[in-house]
């Protein structure tokens, strides 16, 4: 066998043609759920003073340990609702307690940093990620002493499909969850990745689809809200009427929203975007809801 640097330069360039494909499908989890570079905090809205915060961790089979915060109100006694929050792509979910002070008084948030993200151990996928999401809102639920009834769900973007995924296993379960609000949601993490030169031959071997139409035809008579950017490059409103429709054949109930003067990345943060969501989560059918449990 010849030493390897009696290679031809061209052998050279096909050992590397072949490794790059070969290695962005071994860490594709990493790549997909990406890192957290900065917590960016936002407004902590109006109910802040009514909140108290709290570092919990999920303990996770392996010995892996998910870092998460609780945030519920001060003066009520006992929270009768419950919003688990699913971060986006590098999104580090500490600063969840501002978009608590944005929710009602009646209602605590719980979200917990992805595998591999902020100090959460472990390697990420979708079929780990829907798992541990499934074991925190059981976490959650026992925690605050609440029944499944009491159970909303809120992601953006990558973290809508984690919501989609958890809320259609919960319905096919017989557990079906109060809400689901998605922010700037996508149809399929395929459909995404398709439209990256780079990427888009990959998509045959991804093993994170999070495919949330598939997933809507499980989440049938839910109620949904979906917060759209006025600009996003990263995924197209046509991408999220998709979902929407898919939804609506399903039977949920959709309310969209589109907020002038947001993009991608600013969108969740936005306290019109906060304000809407702790708005809808007021509309009377969810307070009779939360009175019954």
């Amino acid at each position: 066998m010849p030493p390897l640097t009696a290679l031809l330069p061209w052998t050279w360039a096909l050992l590397l043609l072949l490794a790059l494909p070969a290695a962005l499908i071994g860490l594709q989890g990493k790549l997909l759920f990406g890192r957290t570079w900065v917590i960016r905090r936002t407004d902590p809205g109006p109910a802040a003073a009514r909140r108290r915060n709290e570092a919990v961790w999920l303990d996770r089979p392996g010995g892996v340990r998910l870092q998460g915060w609780l945030t519920q109100p001060v003066d009520a006694p006992q929270p009768s609702r419950l919003l688990l929050w699913f971060g986006g792509r590098n999104e580090h979910v500490a600063w969840t307690p501002d978009l608590a002070g944005w929710l009602p008084d009646d209602c605590a948030l719980l979200a917990f940093n992805y595998r591999s993200l902020g100090e959460s151990g472990g390697w990420p996928s979708e079929a780990a990620c829907v798992a541990d999401a499934q074991a925190a809102a059981a976490w959650g639920l026992a925690r605050l002493g609440l029944p499944s009834t009491a159970l909303h769900l809120a992601g953006r973007s990558l973290g809508t499909g984690v919501a989609m995924q958890l809320a259609a296993r919960l319905a096919a379960a017989g557990r079906p969850v109060a809400s689901v609000a998605l922010i700037t949601p996508l149809k399929s993490l395929r459909a995404v990745l398709r439209r990256n030169l780079l990427l888009a031959p990959l998509t045959p071997w991804l093993r994170s689809p999070l495919d949330s139409v598939a997933a809507a035809t499980a989440v049938k008579g839910a109620d949904v809200l979906v917060l759209l950017a006025e600009q996003d490059r990263q995924v197209p409103h046509a991408h999220s009427h998709t979902l929407v429709q898919a939804l609506q054949r399903a039977g949920a109930a959709v309310t969209v929203h589109q907020l002038a003067g947001t993009d991608h990345r600013s969108l969740a943060r936005t306290p019109a975007a906060m304000r809407q969501l702790g708005g809808w989560l007021l509309e009377p059918r969810f307070r009779h809801s939360a009175e019954r449990c």
